[in-house]
């Protein structure tokens, strides 16, 4: 029954398989002089599949090789993932960064698990995903006590503090729906003692202050919400299209939000990358002014969905800060109570930090088992609603309007 389980679970998981990617990722080699260059070198027997049994639990093992049009280069690279389109998208991008170096013609699939794909059509590859998957989710299935709480947290796998990615890379990316409908550049705008965030402890501390040269923006969305975006530039580097684009990006993304967390944030604050930036987002200290702030370096606009995805994760916990420190929507006795029924269990480690990080991490969970389930592992969702069921059923009683997820 537990194995007919599964593979139901992977029917439903299937059905999340199709997505727009560039040409050459999942596309099988069918060069034989590649073949066999990179059979020559048995890198299957000697480096792959002893990874395959290493890796075993932490997901589907995928490669992707290259040569050059002379077969005297060539590279490749691989993957694990829970989920297999992200071990796709990272064995091919990997693989994609050594092409200039190496003169390499293309990327392609050479193999899904300890199953060599190379020159096979897309119905045997199909068919290849769905063993490697099942078997992946029946040993998940066998072991999952073995996968228990340790800490007092859920290790599962956004953590916000390490920069765990193994969340599946389409949770949500920038061709998911969103709900701008404009977006109008107003004018320059100098702002003065705008908090620094170069480094986590400058915003606890409190201390730095600069200047905030900026670009200004309106985004417009449906149910006449708006938001002011202002883009930071550098003195003397005035680039407005550069501005114009990380107002689309981060615009788009923020049309992506559930409707109940974006109805009450007024700005953001885009800051410029220099360089020395750990990432940092935070919220506004001034309940007031109902704001966040974004450091760019922690996204990106080349083709990955990872960066885009994490960045919408990370906008998400932000807001959960804004509705949770900045405005009377949530409770705080019947918050203090769910946290207290579950017994000190949390949803990650960053969680424990304090009581804001513990709602704001156990909102972004809350999101992911009820309205994303099929992107985090089958193993995650079970824990999560074991150890945090009540902090679970606390989002559930607000009827939160989520649209457009």
């Amino acid at each position: 029954m537990k194995k007919l389980l599964g593979i139901l679970v992977l029917g439903l998981l299937c059905c999340n398989f199709g997505f727009a990617s560039e040409a050459g990722e999942r596309e099988t080699g069918s060069d034989q002089k590649c073949f066999d260059l990179f059979e020559r070198k048995k890198i299957f027997e000697e480096r792959l599949l002893p990874n395959i049994k290493k890796k075993g639990l932490g997901g589907v093992l995928v490669a992707y090789v290259g040569c050059n049009k002379y077969y005297d280069n060539w590279s490749w690279d691989w993957s694990t993932s829970p989920d297999i389109e992200t071990a796709h998208e990272l064995a091919y991008y990997g693989c994609k960064k050594q092409m200039k170096k190496y003169k390499l013609t293309g990327c392609h699939l050479f193999s899904i698990g300890d199953v060599i794909v190379w020159g096979k059509n897309p119905a045997f590859v199909a068919i290849v995903e769905k063993d490697a998957y099942a078997k992946k989710i029946i040993r998940i299935d066998k072991n999952i006590n073995k996968m228990g709480v340790t800490d007092n947290y859920v290790p599962w796998v956004y953590q916000i503090t390490s920069g765990y990615r193994n969340f599946n890379g389409t949770f949500l990316t920038s061709e998911s729906p969103s709900t701008l409908k404009k977006l109008i550049f107003k004018k320059k705008k100098n702002i003065p003692n705008i908090q620094k965030g170069e480094k986590y402890t400058q915003i606890i501390a409190g201390k730095g202050k600069k200047l905030f040269r900026s670009f200004n923006f309106v985004a417009e969305y449906e149910d006449d919400i708006k938001v002011e975006f202002f883009i930071e530039y550098e003195k003397d580097k005035e680039d407005f299209e550069k501005a114009k684009k990380d107002a689309e990006y981060f615009s788009n993304m923020y049309g992506q939000m559930p409707h109940f967390l974006k109805i009450y944030n007024k700005k953001i604050y885009v800051h410029e990358a220099r360089g020395r930036d750990d990432g940092t987002w935070w919220v506004d200290g001034d309940a007031s002014k109902r704001a966040f702030h974004i450091n760019r370096s922690t996204c990106g606009y080349r083709l990955s969905k990872f960066k885009f995805s994490k960045c919408a994760v990370i906008m998400i916990h932000e807001l959960a800060h804004v509705i949770h420190k900045n405005t009377s929507v949530i409770s705080p006795s019947k918050w203090s109570k769910a946290r207290k029924l579950d017994k000190k269990n949390y949803c990650s480690k960053y969680a424990k930090k304090n009581n804001f990080e513990d709602f704001a991490e156990s909102i972004v969970c809350w999101i992911f088992v009820r309205h994303k389930p099929h992107t985090i592992k089958l193993s995650d969702n079970r824990k999560i609603l074991t150890y945090i069921p009540n902090r679970i059923k606390f989002f559930d009683e607000m009827n939160f309007n989520v649209y457009p997820f």
